[in-house]
């Protein structure tokens, strides 16, 4: 079968290892080995098949590394080594990869830390998908530089540090719903490409000529901080989801501009303040968690919010109120908050007025105490006190008598 262009026997009972002699098919195009039993480690002997363009190898049980070598066909668009057991250390793999524009590595045993390299490796990446896996550190910025990016699953790893702000730079999420498709170049053979997301809690398969939506999923892991409101510029993102993290803050504002958000889970995690109005404004959002939260205030209302019948999705939030919850939030409605502040303004006036009068009778009672008191219970006191008022009223007298003469003589108003 020298001249094979397309290999696929995926979906069946095959065990054991590939065999080396695979390599002498050196026209083949596809190569499909998904839904196996197979076990061993991946070949190294990639760069004599140069014209290779999909590998599929997901859902067996291979081990071992990944050989740089895999990268080396140039026309190499599609790797798909998802659900294996591979073990490779990711700063030191996939060099190169120039051509590749999907690269799924979901629940293996990956390591070490996500590669600052990425966008000189990988410049045309599309679909990133590293769920279920064991990566460290921070996700870097470097990321932002893939622009056709519009799947990015980091789900269930060791990730820590802030979520870049970058992310909401980044073209591919911006643009609309699109098919998953992946074009084949033979009228003679088809190809079936898959991709697994997690989509309101459950996993989804993707396959040609379906719709897939701009997904951005950090779920399950360590990172802290807030949400970037950059992210709410990414109008045609579809899947959002920041859930069983550390992050912090108020859900941003703006998050209503995720026109085209169909799902959106930010459970379990430290957020506060609010749930944004501008919310109800996401008329295609169909999926809804907010729970295990700090949030607080009304529940919104109208369009979407009115199908969320469902109270777990709040639950956790001991200060969040109205439908579909029990606790009545009549008293946070913009008409009782007026009444309400001026019950409370009305309240505080009456208690500075009781301390105004308060602080006049205490000063009347001591003032009169330790001036009259003291007159009254002291006789020599009373007596100098009498004989001070009669002299300056004296003095006072003589004063105004010397002074009005002068007048007078000055204008001339004096008798002769």
């Amino acid at each position: 079968m020298s001249h094979l262009t397309f290999l696929d026997i995926s979906n069946n009972h095959i065990y054991g290892s590939i065999p080396l002699s695979i390599n002498r098919i050196q026209n083949l195009s596809y190569l499909a080995l998904s839904n196996n039993y197979l076990t061993g480690t991946i070949p190294m002997f990639w760069m004599v098949m140069g014209r290779l363009r999909s590998i599929d190898l997901s859902n067996n049980s291979f081990s071992g590394g990944i050989p740089a070598s895999i990268c080396s066909p140039p026309s190499l668009v599609l790797l798909e080594l998802s659900n294996n057991n591979l073990s490779a250390d990711l700063s030191s793999t996939f060099h190169n990869c120039t051509s590749l524009r999907f690269l799924s590595l979901g629940n293996n045993r990956l390591i070490g830390y996500m590669p600052k390299e990425i966008t000189k490796n990988l410049p045309l990446l599309e679909y990133l998908l590293l769920r279920g896996n064991t990566l460290a550190g921070s996700i870097p910025e470097e990321v932002c530089g893939l622009h056709s990016l519009n799947l990015l699953d980091l789900a269930e790893n060791n990730l820590s540090g802030s979520i870049p702000t970058c992310l909401g730079d980044v073209h591919g999420f911006k643009l609309p719903q699109t098919y998953f498709i992946y074009e084949t170049e033979s009228r003679l053979s088809s190809y079936t490409t898959h991709v697994e997301l997690m989509v309101k809690g459950k996993i989804t398969e993707y396959e040609n000529g379906m719709f897939v939506h701009s997904t951005i999923d950090l779920s399950n892991n360590d990172p802290c901080g807030r949400i970037p409101e950059k992210l709410t510029e990414l109008i045609h993102l579809g899947i959002l989801n920041l859930s069983w993290n550390r992050l912090t803050g108020n859900i941003p504002s703006t998050i209503g501009s995720l026109k085209d958000l169909e799902s959106l889970d930010l459970s379990h995690n430290h957020l506060s303040g609010p749930i944004p109005a501008s919310m109800a404004s996401m008329t295609f959002l169909s999926n809804l968690n907010l729970s295990y939260n700090n949030l607080s205030g009304q529940i919104p209302f109208g369009n979407q919010f009115d199908t969320f019948n469902d109270p777990s999705i709040y639950e956790g939030n001991p200060k969040l109120c109205g439908k579909p919850l029990p606790t009545n939030c009549s008293s946070a409605l913009p008409g009782n908050e007026e009444k309400g502040g001026k019950h409370e303004d009305g309240a505080d006036e009456k208690i500075e007025r009781l301390w105004l009068y308060g602080s006049i009778a205490f000063g009347y009672i001591t003032g009169f105490w330790l001036v009259c008191g003291s007159l009254m219970l002291k006789r020599s006191w009373r007596h100098a006190y009498f004989n001070f008022a009669f002299d300056m009223r004296d003095k006072l007298l003589v004063l105004i008598a010397v002074n009005l003469a002068r007048v007078k003589r000055k204008f001339g108003l004096e008798r002769n």
